[in-house]
């Protein structure tokens, strides 16, 4: 008899751990592993990140009516042109392949929520005006090898990742205008550049204008004086380095939150400019200021064993008249950055 009383204990004790075990919140079957993924990127339209603080601004990605290749970015100040490739990475690398690995447990459950719904990022998909998924973003988890994110279906928030990725998600959801902005500063056919204007204010003489008129390209002095000799094929192949021009990504640099010393180097001059003019009469004006060393700089002594005051390998660039700076390399811009005397240059003989 004791046997038997011994055996229905731990038959009892199995069936109550069942029951229990099929209750518990914690367990990661009872939630769907895919629930947060967005089962057709390619239908989405419009994108809104909207941050459960309704101090912060909300920001709404959406395809360009014009051309369904292009994003836009919008916030209740601005609209831009958007980061195609982030746009993207959230919709085709994260929302696709994204994973619940665990709900979040009774220990962390209370602080957890409490987080999302003080710092959390909500972001609807849309296709057209249809609402096609909706997410919760937080922060990472202790480890910073997952993210802490909700869906409404679930009891409690989940970590979530992404298979053979550590790393967290968060910044995909981030509600920083400027990290959505376009790093393309310039994107035009060859065909369609008219112009192009360079000025180098401390050595006026090597300004030059390009001008492309019925497929003949003439060199100008800043003057309007025309310059022979040249040969078309040179002139016509710097003319197509403008096709496309590309700053460093990310948001603007932490300098635009120091105006006053922002303004300083803008008022200080620029040290060059590129001016395009598209055959449909659009301008973009490119301005290049010198950045002054800091305790990042690669070589800070030059040859002769002096002090380098001015970065050599990056610049601060201004994009039209708008006041922000952005960070440029130069390995980009080098070989746009060419002087009169570079293109009357002959060429050397053998």
């Amino acid at each position: 008899m004791k046997r038997i009383y011994i055996a229905i204990g731990i038959l009892a004790a199995i069936v109550a751990l069942f029951f229990i075990l099929r209750q518990n919140p914690n367990r990661t079957g009872n939630t769907d592993p895919s629930v947060l993924r967005l089962k057709n990127p390619k239908a989405v339209t419009k994108i809104l990140l909207t941050p459960n603080n309704k101090k912060l601004s909300y920001i709404i990605l959406y395809r360009d009516s014009k051309n369904e290749n292009r994003w836009m970015v919008k916030n209740e100040h601005s609209v831009e042109f958007a980061d195609t490739h982030s746009i993207r990475e959230l919709l085709f690398w994260v929302m696709s392949r994204i994973e619940v690995k665990n709900p979040v447990s009774d220990g962390e459950n209370e602080n957890v929520t409490r987080d999302l719904k003080l710092n959390g990022i909500k972001a609807v998909f849309y296709s057209g005006e249809e609402e096609l998924h909706t997410v919760y973003a937080g922060n990472p988890t202790p480890s910073q090898e997952a993210t802490y994110m909700y869906h409404t279906s679930m009891e409690r928030p989940v970590v979530a990742g992404i298979g053979g990725f550590k790393g967290y998600l968060t910044p995909y959801f981030t509600i920083d205008f400027d990290a959505w902005r376009s790093p393309v500063l310039i994107d035009l056919p060859a065909e369609k550049i008219k112009s192009v204007k360079v000025e180098w204010p401390q050595s006026p003489k090597e300004g030059f204008e390009i001008v492309k008129k019925e497929g003949v390209s003439s060199l100008f002095t800043l003057k309007g004086q025309p310059v022979s000799g040249v040969p078309d094929a040179r002139l016509m192949s710097y003319l197509e380095r403008f096709q496309n021009l590309s700053r460093e990504y990310g948001e603007t640099a932490g300098i635009n939150r120091k105006p006053a010393l922002r303004d300083s180097i803008i008022n200080a001059g620029y040290f060059f400019k590129i001016e395009i003019t598209s055959s449909d009469g659009n301008k973009k004006a490119i301005r290049l200021y010198k950045m002054a060393v800091s305790s990042e700089t690669y070589t800070p002594v030059l040859p002769d064993g002096s002090p380098r005051r001015e970065e050599s390998e990056t610049f601060w660039v201004q994009i039209d008249n708008k006041k922000e700076l952005w960070v440029i390399q130069s390995s980009i811009i080098k070989s746009r950055m060419k002087t009169m005397s570079e293109l009357t240059m002959q060429a050397k003989k053998p």
